[in-house]
């Protein structure tokens, strides 16, 4: 399993390239556009949580819960947040597939985070017992293709230490068997936010589902 905590207190980590955390809120924008602005948002497996920090910036009004289970990172994200003075963005210790965060949130936004998580059909009960009537959850999962750009693309340390699960194919999903874990129907959050045909878009595929109200 990926020593994460060791991760975050040992090796530097650059905030404004984290996993394109820049690119990811416009692609949240584009997506607010489409079915509203929500009110609460839980964000799940946050990291330095580039995407979180935008999301409470741009919209004062939107009150974010970002979780992650390193507990350093998680604190150095409260201190950064303190410093910028972004009351509406807190953060905890959480980790999937067993969440102990309570309540419901407008939207659930879980991404880059299921690759290393094993037991994913646990894990996205856990995401979509969050989700409030009308609310939202956003995820991505990997697939045969992500596995394909492990294999061939990373670098063996990151493969070997960060991606084994898919690089082994122990945790592979399916669009179909996301909206079976949920019971709703998974919708392509690519196509609804106009990046589709951009590259990557199908080596990190990523739905979303709507909780009926």
């Amino acid at each position: 399993m990926a020593d994460w905590e060791a991760f975050y207190r040992e090796r530097d980590y650059d905030r404004c390239a984290y996993l394109a955390g820049e690119a990811m809120v416009d692609h949240l924008d584009r997506f607010f556009e489409r079915v509203g602005v929500p009110g609460t948002l839980l964000s799940v497996g946050c990291g330095p949580a580039v995407t979180e920090f935008a999301l409470a910036e741009r919209h004062p009004d939107l009150d974010v819960l970002a979780v992650d289970l390193s507990a350093t990172v998680v604190a150095d994200n409260r201190a950064l947040a303190a410093e910028r003075g972004l009351d509406n963005l807190s953060f905890a210790v959480d980790a999937l597939p067993d969440l102990s965060t309570d309540g419901r949130f407008d939207l659930v936004y879980c991404v880059a985070t299921l690759y290393f998580v094993e037991a994913v059909a646990d894990a996205l009960r856990a995401l979509w017992a969050r989700v409030a009537p009308g609310g939202y959850l956003v995820v991505n999962y990997p697939t045969e293709a992500t596995r394909e750009w492990a294999r061939e693309e990373l670098d063996p340390w990151r493969r070997d230490e960060f991606f084994h699960l898919v690089r082994d194919g122990a945790n592979l999903l399916t669009r179909e068997e996301v909206a079976r874990a949920t019971g709703g129907e998974a919708r392509d959050y690519w196509a609804a936010v106009g990046v589709g045909d951009e590259p990557g878009a199908e080596r990190a595929p990523t739905a979303y589902v709507r909780r009926e109200p």
